[in-house]
């Protein structure tokens, strides 16, 4: 296995409210690799994806390192769970960070296998030879309207509301995150990513940069180039982990 990550502000930012974890243990084989894009006024949105991502690291305590899947899904549950009240504590105790928050899109690998989770609309794609597919669904406004008839995907994509995520650490008291279980073989690819990329750089462009445009440990700052190129309009954070 081999992880790579990035994060840039963008063009237009100020402050770069993302943050991306890359944790490979060499002994175990396994891995544990997060991206977080926070929300918030002043830098409130910066303190929620870092304070989620160190909490996350905190409280999985190891155990990704030895644990069985069927142990790992709980614990992964829990410590959603455990970041969110924490975020969401620390959010209604300062009245800097009221309002702050994040998603979260992580993936704990080894063994054959990944397990994936997420809350809000920071994405895992699945690459491999024969394509590209999301494995997240965003927790956003667009979506719930994709999933009713209302818009189109299309139309979903360029909605002026695309960026109203209906989920987030932090947002409220409680919060539920989806699991994802998969096999990986070698040759494969998991991708996570904030925002900032998708709204750029289109899927099949992902795909020609990661298995066709040159060495994938470059890729990562190929796609983050690209989608600076493109405008840049959000910061931008890709993990990128070969199998």
């Amino acid at each position: 296995m081999r992880a790579w990550g990035l994060t840039d502000i963008g063009m237009v930012r100020e402050v770069n409210q993302d943050t991306f974890r890359v944790e490979y243990n060499q002994q175990t084989g396994r891995g544990l690799f997060l991206v977080c894009d926070g929300m918030g006024g002043a830098n409130a949105g910066e303190v929620a994806s870092g304070l989620a991502a160190d909490l996350f690291l905190r409280n999985m305590d190891g155990c990704w390192r030895r644990g069985r899947p069927e142990e790992l899904r709980d614990r992964l549950v829990e410590v959603y769970d455990q970041v969110n009240q924490e975020v969401y504590t620390a959010a209604g105790t300062n009245q800097a960070y009221s309002g702050m928050g994040t998603t979260m899109v992580t993936a704990l690998c080894g063994d054959g296998q990944a397990l994936v989770a997420n809350v809000g609309d920071s994405r895992a794609y699945f690459l491999d030879c024969t394509g590209m597919r999301q494995i997240t669904e965003d927790h956003s406004l667009v979506t719930e309207l994709v999933k009713r008839g209302d818009l189109t995907p299309y139309q979903a994509s360029r909605h002026l509301s695309r960026s109203v995520i209906t989920r987030a650490i932090g947002a409220e008291a409680t919060v539920q995150c989806d699991l994802f279980s998969l096999r990986t073989e070698p040759g494969q690819f998991l991708l996570l990513c904030s925002d900032g990329l998708i709204r750029e750089v289109s899927e099949p462009e992902i795909y020609y940069e990661v298995f066709q445009a040159g060495r994938p440990d470059a890729a990562c700052e190929r796609l983050v180039d690209l989608a600076k190129h493109r405008g840049g309009r959000d910061n931008i954070t890709v993990v990128l982990v070969g199998f």
